[in-house]
């Protein structure tokens, strides 16, 4: 059974969620920001739904938090109706957000979604990953496009993993290096252009076409 951290400081949604999400998913409870990193480290959760307006610690600092250390999916839930704010939430890490009050079965079916793309936790018996024909072996450090190997250098190597561990998430450069370097994006910009275009070449060869690791506009890099 999934495991879902609900972070908010309000009772009564707190306790509608708890009561809604306990029908099929494990829920923990966090009223504030200290609580869930404090709940995040002890067990990481399969999915958080994390409120933006937060006592002590904001859920903006939360979610920059959980990104330096997971890719667990992470759904905000916010009052702000902003475009421009929730695209920056979207941005710094969210996998997807929905806007207060909110529709319980709306929010329940993006809570599906988020979990059946999640990758399943590796084991030793279970280390590939597959996202259309693409396969990657984390154990052997395989990469095979339908029944073609290919070659990686192993930051190339790395930066597909991470991507591929989150189809779809759009991930802004500066988490994509330090989730790979595990150091500050400071004038690195040209280090990550460079492995990213070498990592597109190797797979666009194969394909013919650009295909997989895709450059969103301002916003940053994802694998389709």
């Amino acid at each position: 059974m999934a495991t879902i951290l609900v972070v908010e400081d309000h009772q009564d949604i707190r306790d509608l969620l708890t009561t809604v999400l306990n029908v099929d998913y494990e829920v923990r409870q966090a009223t504030n920001g200290s609580e869930a990193i404090a709940m995040f480290t002890e067990q990481e959760p399969d999915l958080v739904l994390l409120d933006v307006m937060l006592p002590h610690v904001t859920g903006e600092s939360v979610l920059s938090w959980i990104r330096k250390i997971s890719s667990v999916p992470v759904i905000v839930l916010t009052a702000i109706q902003d475009k421009t704010s929730t695209v920056e939430f979207l941005t710094k890490g969210a996998n997807d957000y929905v806007t207060k009050p909110f529709d319980i079965d709306e929010l329940l079916a993006r809570i599906g979604v988020q979990l059946r793309e999640q990758c399943p936790k590796l084991s030793d018996k279970n280390t590939t990953m597959h996202v259309g024909d693409l396969s990657i072996d984390l154990a052997t450090y395989k990469v095979r496009m339908e029944d073609k190997e290919i070659s990686l250098a192993k930051k190339e190597f790395a930066l597909l993993s991470v991507l591929m561990k989150r189809p779809h998430q759009v991930f802004d450069k500066a988490s994509l290096y330090e989730a790979v370097w595990e150091q500050p994006y400071i004038n690195a910009e040209n280090t990550l252009n460079v492995h990213l275009s070498n990592l597109r070449t190797k797979l666009n060869e194969l394909v013919g076409e650009s295909r997989y690791v895709i450059s969103v506009w301002g916003i940053g890099v994802r694998l389709v």
